[in-house]
C-alpha cells in the first residue's frame, strides 16, 4: 500500500481549485478521546476518529523539549516515547483515501521546537519501552509501519544547530485505517532547552485533490455544454 507525500502549498492550492470545480463540502468536527490506553501496547495521549471534510485541534498537555530526537539516544531510539504525546487515529470509516494534513505548533507557554512522526497501525501490543525510532520502524513495535516524519531544528538525530520554526505541517494521501503520530519537540544543541512545553496539533482531512489534467478536462467539459447550449439557444 503506498503512502504520497504532497507539499503543504501544493495540497492548498489544488483543493482549493478542486472546491471551485465540485463545490467545497461543510467541514465537520471530529471525535477526540483522551488517554484511549490500549496498554501494553503504547500509551496514547489522544484517540481522534475522523471522516471526510473533518478537524480536530489538539491545544493543552505538553511535550518534552526534546522527546522527538534525544541526541544522547542511539539511532534507532532517538524518541523518547513517554515523553512525546501519541495520537491514535482512526480513519477506518472512509471509504476512499483521503488527504489527511497534520499541523504541529508551538502553544502559549515554553519554546517548543515542535516534530512529529506517522506510522500506519497501531500499537497494541508491545511491551512499550522508553525509546521509540523516530525516522524508521520501531523494533518493539511490529504494529507500527513508519511513514514519514518532519524534523524541525535538532533534524533526526537532534545534534543539527539553527532556530528552527515555531510550527511545521505536511499533507499526506491515505487509505482508510488506523494511523499513529508522535508528537514532540527537537530544539538544536545550541537552544539547550530542557522540560515541556505547550503545543497545538491539528488536524484535518479532505478529498484527495484530482489531478489538474483532469481538473481542465473537466472545466473544459463544462465550457463546451455552455457553448452548446447557447448555440441551440440561437
Amino acid at each position: 500500500m503506498k503512502h504520497f507525500v504532497i507539499s503543504k502549498r501544493v495540497a492548498c492550492l489544488t483543493a482549493a481549485a478542486l472546491g471551485l470545480w465540485l463545490g467545497a463540502a461543510p467541514s465537520q468536527a471530529a471525535t477526540i478521546v483522551t488517554n484511549p490506553g490500549y496498554a501494553p501496547g503504547i500509551g496514547y495521549e489522544w484517540g481522534v476518529t475522523m471522516s471526510q471534510n473533518d478537524s480536530a485541534t489538539i491545544d493543552t498537555g505538553g511535550v518534552g523539549a526534546k522527546s522527538w530526537a534525544e541526541p544522547g539516544n542511539p539511532v534507532g531510539g532517538k524518541g523518547w516515547t513517554h515523553t512525546s504525546d501519541w495520537v491514535a487515529l482512526d480513519l477506518s470509516s472512509l471509504t476512499e483515501n483521503t488527504l489527511l494534513t497534520v499541523t504541529h505548533s508551538r502553544g502559549t507557554t515554553g519554546n517548543l521546537f515542535p516534530a512529529f512522526s506517522i506510522y500506519q497501525g497501531w500499537e497494541q501490543v508491545g511491551p512499550e519501552t522508553h525509546q521509540f525510532n523516530n525516522v524508521a520502524n520501531t523494533s518493539w513495535a511490529a504494529n507500527l509501519s513508519y511513514l514519514n516524519h518532519e524534523a524541525n531544528a535538532g533534524g533526526p538525530n537532534g545534534t543539527d544547530n539553527g532556530t528552527g520554526t515555531t510550527s511545521v505541517s505536511q499533507s499526506y494521501s491515505l487509505a482508510p485505517g488506523l494511523y499513529s503520530i508522535a508528537l514532540g519537540g527537537n530544539p538544536s544543541f545550541d537552544l539547550g532547552q530542557t522540560g515541556t512545553h505547550a503545543f497545538v496539533a491539528t488536524l484535518t482531512t479532505a478529498p484527495v485533490p484530482v489531478p489538474a489534467a483532469v481538473y481542465l478536462f473537466g472545466s473544459g467539459l463544462i465550457g463546451l455544454a455552455g457553448l452548446a447550449r447557447r448555440r441551440m439557444k440561437a
